[in-house]
Parts: structure tokens; C-alpha cells; sequence
């Protein structure tokens, strides 16, 4: 298969590599990521400014880097250099991906879904990581590239999951992890944005931001990553749309239009 290989952490990532070495003896692959982080940028595109594109070596691997945002990456993988991949993998992120609040800022998921809504299968792999040096865990590597490797082989035998379009992974840390994994659907929220009030260095009120946990819904990502450290699977459809008996529904709200 050819596999397009991104993230929202940057080319000076591990995870991306990572990523890279468990797909490149069995498969074309093309790592394409940013100059700088972006992580939280979601789905975020650049309208309003060119953007520029160049490829350099990186830990021993080629890698093309765009000072453009993580969705920029992926379309100028496909429009520039004309690479179009069967299969998209994100990641290996810095920090979890839990609940559909954190698939929505992730700027790793929303690659995803980006190449999902292209009618490109995508999968995004997120990590308990809290900076890149952990990336040099051996064990979370050997984790990684296992699950990388299984499900590619899986997807080449059985194709992709019927009614998917996206698979959004979340591996624990190695200290916790359970050796198991479960396929859940994601929470829907994961914390409640609570701030502290503090004065910058000229005396102005601010506000600083902090999450305040929510409690966990039962047999979702979350529970799971948490309670029972497990590797968590979420398949993800990007179709927003209700289904069409809702629709009915709708129309009483309009009905004396």
C-alpha cells in the first residue's frame, strides 16, 4: 500500500518516525509534517498566506516539511507532490486524543478526518507521552510498531472496516499498560474549561485556563484509557449528517413557516 505518514507535532517529532519504521520495509510510505507544532489547531487551513514546501533528513529519514498547518501537509502531499496514498496514518501524537472534545481540537485526528473526507481511510495514533525524549521508550516503540504493522496487514487482508472512516487509537504508558486493547466509542466530553485568575507582568487581570476532569462515561475510550489501561480503538465516522428519519423532526420546527 502507499501511506502517507503526518502529525501536528512537527517533523522534529519521534512519533512521527516511529511511525515510519513500522510501514517502510512493506510499504511505500511519503512522512510529510510542519515546521513548528500545531498542536489544537483542529481543522485549521491557510487561505490567506503561500505556503512553502521542502524536503530534508531528519533522523535518518526523509521527510517533507511545510510551514503550513498539519491539514496543509496532506494536501500538499496529494496536489504538490503528487503522492495519493491508500491509507493515512497520523501521528504518533504527543499526549492522548480522548473523548470527541479532544478529536475535535486534535490537530493529529483532524488530518484524519481531513483524508476520511477524501474517501482516504485514515488512522490516528495518539500516546500518554508528556515530551519527545519519551518517545525513546523501547517498549512504547516495539507497542507501536506491532499495532501499526497488524493493522495494515489486517487492512490489506479484509480491507478497511465497513462503515469507518476513521480508526483513532490511544496507547497508555508503558508503566501502566495492561497489555490489552479495547474497541470503544469515544466520550463525548472529557473536562470543563474552569479558569484562575491571575495578573500579568503589568498588573492586568488574565485568566488562565484549567481543566476540571468530567466524570467518566462506562465502556468509552475514556474509561477504559483510564480505569482499565487498555489500548483504546475508537472507529470514528465523519458523516455529521442525522439520518434521515430525523429529518421529519426538523421540519416541525418550521412547520408554520
Amino acid at each position: 500500500m502507499k501511506v502517507l505518514i503526518s502529525n501536528d507535532d512537527s517533523y522534529l517529532s519521534p512519533g512521527l518516525y516511529i511511525l515510519h519504521d513500522a510501514v517502510k520495509d512493506e510499504h511505500e510510505a511519503l512522512v510529510i509534517s510542519t515546521q513548528y507544532p500545531k498542536s489544537a489547531t483542529g481543522r485549521e487551513i491557510s487561505f490567506n498566506k503561500p505556503l512553502r514546501l521542502y524536503k530534508v533528513r531528519y533522523l535518518d529519514h526523509e521527510v517533507y516539511v511545510t510551514d503550513g498547518t498539519p491539514i496543509d501537509a496532506l494536501h500538499l502531499a496529494i496536489d504538490v507532490i503528487g503522492f495519493n496514498p491508500d491509507i493515512v496514518i497520523s501521528g504518533v501524537n504527543v499526549g492522548e486524543n480522548l473523548s470527541l472534545q479532544h478529536i475535535y481540537y486534535s490537530g493529529t485526528v483532524g488530518v484524519a478526518i481531513e483524508a476520511a473526507l477524501m474517501n482516504i481511510p485514515a488512522i490516528a495514533i495518539s500516546a500518554d507521552v508528556y515530551e519527545f525524549s519519551d518517545f525513546e521508550d523501547p517498549l512504547l516503540r516495539a507497542e507501536i510498531i506491532k499495532l501499526v504493522r497488524l493493522l495494515l496487514k489486517n487492512i490489506s487482508r479484509y480491507k478497511f472496516p465497513k462503515g469507518v472512516d476513521v480508526l483513532t487509537i490511544n496507547v497508555p504508558r508503558m508503566s501502566n499498560f495492561k497489555n490489552c486493547y479495547r474497541v470503544v466509542k469515544a466520550a463525548r466530553i472529557r473536562w470543563r474549561a474552569r479558569y484562575k485568575i491571575d495578573k500579568d507582568v503589568r498588573g492586568n487581570i488574565c485568566y488562565w485556563l484549567q481543566g476540571e476532569p468530567e466524570t467518566s462515561e462506562v465502556n468509552t475510550d475514556v474509561y477504559v484509557f483510564d480505569k482499565e489501561s487498555c489500548i483504546t480503538i475508537s472507529p470514528l465516522s465523519v458523516d455529521l449528517n442525522v439520518a434521515d428519519e430525523v429529518l421529519d423532526n426538523v421540519n416541525k420546527l418550521i412547520v408554520n413557516y
